[in-house]
C-alpha cells in the first residue's frame, strides 16, 4: 500500500498524525499498521513528526486508542524509544495523570535502558507532589516508588515525609503515605534502634484495622516516655505514622497533644516535629477547636528566647507568631514574647538576641509590631533594652538601636 503520509504539507501533517494515532476508522488503522511495519527511516520520521507538537502529542497520549498505539511503537527500537521518551518526560504530569498513566509507565520502564529509567524516576520525583494530588498520577507515583532502587526510595521517602502534613488531609494522600510505610525499605530505616523498630512494628499491625481502642493503647504507650516519643517523631517512618494517626479519633489526638505540649521545644526545632505540630493544628481546627492553636501560640511566647536561637524552625515559628497580631488571636503570641524578653534578667541573652542573625529579626519584628499596636508593651521593651544600647552600637544590632532611638522602622 502506498503511503499517504507524505502527501500532506507540514501544517496539516499534525492533524493527520492525530487521526492515524487515535482514529478507529479502517483507513487510519491500516495506515498505522503500515507505518509500524515500514522501514526504520520512515518510522523514525513519523515518530519525530508525532512529537514535534507537544500539545498534540499530549492529546494523543491521553486518548485511549492513541495511548495503545504509542505503547505499541515503544520497544520497536532504541531510537524510537528515545524519540518518544523525552517528550513523555517533558509532559509527564499531563500524560501520567491519564487513567492509564500507570500502564504507560510500566511500558516505558520495560523497554528503556537504565539511564532512561533513572531519568523517569528523577522526573517523577520532581513532579511528585503534583502527581500525588491526582488519582491516576498518584497511582503512577506509587509505581515509581515501588520499582525505585534504595537511593531513589530514600528521596521519595523524604519527599513524602516532608509534605505529610498536607498529604494527610485527604484519603488520596494518606494512601500514598500508607504505600510508603508498607515498603520494606521504609521498615529497614529504623532497624538500628530496636525499641523504636518494635514499637513501629506494632503500629504497622494496627494500621490496616484502624481499631481505635488498640490505637489509643499504643498511642498511650508511645507517649508515656517523652524521650521515646520525640525520637519516634524525628524519624521519617515514625513521623509518617503519627501524621496519619492524628485525626483518627479525638481520644487518640488528645493523648498525642499532651505529649506534644510536654516536648514542644524539641519538636518545634526539628523539621519533622514541626510538621507534626502543623498537622495537630489542622486536625483541631477542622473540629472547630481553636484552643490548640492558642496554646501553641502561648508555648511559642513562653519559649521565644530559646526558639530564637535555632536558625530554622524555631526562629521561623517565633516570627510567624508575631505576624499573627492582626488576626483573631490578637496579640496573644506577641504579648508572651514581649513578656519573655521583659522578664529576662540575663543581659548576655538579650545582647545575643539583638546581635544574632536570626534573633535580631525576631527582636526587630517584636519591636515594630509592639510600637504599632501595643504602646505599653513597646515602652516595657524599650526600658529593658535602653541600658544595653552602648554594647549594641556598631554591630548587627544597629537596627535595634535605631528602633529604640525612634528612627526609621525600616532600617
Amino acid at each position: 500500500m502506498e503511503s499517504i503520509y507524505y502527501n500532506f504539507e507540514p501544517q496539516t501533517r499534525g492533524c493527520h498524525n492525530h487521526k492515524v494515532m487515535t482514529s478507529s476508522h479502517k483507513v487510519y488503522e491500516d495506515e498505522f499498521l503500515r507505518i509500524v511495519s515500514a522501514s526504520s527511516d520512515e518510522l523514525h520520521n513519523f515518530a519525530n513528526t508525532l512529537t514535534s507538537d507537544l500539545d498534540l502529542f499530549v492529546e494523543i497520549m491521553r486518548d485511549e486508542v492513541g495511548l495503545n498505539r504509542v505503547m505499541r511503537i515503544l520497544g520497536i527500537s532504541d531510537h524510537i524509544n528515545t524519540i518518544l521518551f523525552y517528550p513523555i518526560m517533558i509532559k509527564l504530569p499531563e500524560i501520567m495523570t491519564h487513567e492509564r498513566g500507570k500502564d504507560l509507565a510500566s511500558r516505558v520502564l520495560d523497554v528503556c535502558h537504565i539511564h532512561e529509567k533513572n531519568m523517569f524516576l528523577q522526573t517523577t520525583y520532581r513532579h511528585g507532589l503534583v502527581l500525588a494530588r491526582d488519582v491516576n498520577g498518584c497511582s503512577t507515583l506509587k509505581k515509581a516508588i515501588t520499582i525505585a532502587d534504595d537511593v531513589f526510595k530514600s528521596d521519595f521517602l523524604k519527599l513524602v515525609a516532608w509534605h505529610a502534613h498536607s498529604l494527610s488531609e485527604d484519603d488520596l494522600g494518606i494512601s500514598l503515605i500508607q504505600h510508603v510505610l508498607n515498603l520494606d525499605y521504609t521498615r529497614k530505616t529504623t532497624e538500628d534502634d530496636t525499641r523504636l523498630h518494635e514499637l513501629m512494628g506494632e503500629f504497622d499491625e494496627i494500621r490496616p484495622t484502624c481499631d481505635t481502642g488498640e490505637l489509643l493503647k499504643l498511642a498511650s504507650k508511645l507517649t508515656s516516655d517523652s524521650d521515646l516519643f520525640v525520637e519516634f517523631v524525628k524519624t521519617k517512618r515514625g513521623s509518617l505514622m503519627v501524621q496519619i494517626t492524628l485525626g483518627k479519633s479525638e481520644e487518640v489526638d488528645a493523648v498525642l497533644w499532651e505529649a506534644i505540649k510536654r516536648s514542644y521545644t524539641d519538636l518545634e526545632t526539628n523539621y519533622l516535629g514541626h510538621l507534626i505540630i502543623l498537622r495537630t493544628i489542622s486536625v483541631s481546627e477542622k473540629r472547630g477547636n481553636l484552643r490548640v492553636f492558642e496554646q501553641i501560640l502561648r508555648l511559642i511566647g513562653y519559649n521565644a528566647l530559646y526558639l530564637s536561637k535555632e536558625p530554622n524552625m524555631g526562629n521561623v515559628a517565633v516570627q510567624l507568631a508575631i505576624n499573627l497580631h492582626n488576626l483573631d488571636y490578637d496579640d496573644l503570641a506577641l504579648m508572651f514574647i514581649v513578656m519573655e524578653i521583659v522578664k529576662c534578667d540575663d543581659e548576655d541573652t538579650l545582647v545575643r538576641l539583638a546581635k544574632d542573625g536570626y534573633g535580631n529579626g525576631v527582636l526587630k519584628k517584636t519591636l515594630q509590631v509592639a510600637k504599632e499596636h501595643m504602646d505599653n508593651l513597646f515602652d516595657d521593651l524599650v526600658d529593658k533594652l535602653k541600658p544595653l544600647l552602648d554594647s549594641l552600637r556598631g554591630s548587627r544590632a544597629d537596627n535595634i538601636v535605631a528602633l529604640i532611638s525612634g528612627q526609621s522602622l525600616d532600617d
